[in-house]
């Protein structure tokens, strides 16, 4: 690696680290006041930003109108709606909007981590238990000479289909409908199964959960 990792290399991917958690937890994470003079202190010092980035109150109007339509859809299930309800009297920052938006960022960020096998990435958003069934999953793959090679090329539909408040625990579940382009490569990255000109339609099922009693403000996904 030449001369080694350098200090300018080092303050390069905390900016790059800092950047992605403010944009990741932005959208999951829980809105309490960000100041990015102390963010940017803590990466400097530690060579890595706070795990924990707190960001500022902007909920606009447009989307409050948006939550409102996310409450109207729900109306006549109203297992889902309570659910909310309960997680929103727990949690007065939750946001129903901003949490749909963050589930999306997540979505996107967990399919192309796995592509890549970049466990960092996954460890960051997945559950113990789920962490440990991706990896196995990628070096199954990889023990049979295989890449997993997916492309996300649209969430057409992102939508609440449970919601509940276990105990201090909140979890979502979120139906995902997507395009997606995924084909088989083999360790010198020939294509063996699948065609990088088809895009497929999928569903996908996750479940979020956070304990509402923890400064935590990250979601972590426990069912895929």
């Amino acid at each position: 690696m030449g001369d080694g990792f350098q200090y300018g290399d080092l303050i390069f991917l905390a900016l790059v680290a800092l950047f992605i958690g403010f944009r990741l937890r932005a959208m999951l994470g829980k809105k309490t006041g960000f100041d990015p003079r102390e963010a940017w202190k803590q990466a400097t010092r530690d060579g890595q930003p706070e795990k924990v980035i707190q960001i500022p109150d902007r909920i606009s109007k447009a989307q409050k109108l948006e939550e409102d339509t996310i409450l109207e859809k729900l109306k006549g299930n109203t297992s889902v709606s309570d659910g909310l309800k309960a997680i929103k009297q727990a949690d007065p920052q939750f946001s129903p909007t901003e949490f749909i938006s963050g589930s999306k960022l997540a979505f996107e960020w967990i399919i192309s981590a796995f592509s890549k096998g970049d466990r960092d990435k996954l460890r960051m958003l997945l559950s113990d238990d789920r962490y440990k069934e991706f990896t196995r999953e990628i070096d199954t793959n990889l023990q049979a000479g295989k890449l997993q090679d997916t492309t996300l090329v649209a969430i057409t539909q992102a939508d609440i289909i449970e919601a509940a408040l276990v105990g201090s625990k909140a979890q979502i579940t979120v139906q995902f409908s997507t395009e997606q382009i995924s084909v088989i490569r083999d360790k010198d990255h020939n294509i063996i199964s699948g065609d990088t000109s088809t895009i497929e339609n999928v569903v996908d099922t996750w479940t979020f959960e956070r304990d509402t009693n923890s400064r935590d403000p990250n979601w972590k996904i426990i069912l895929t």
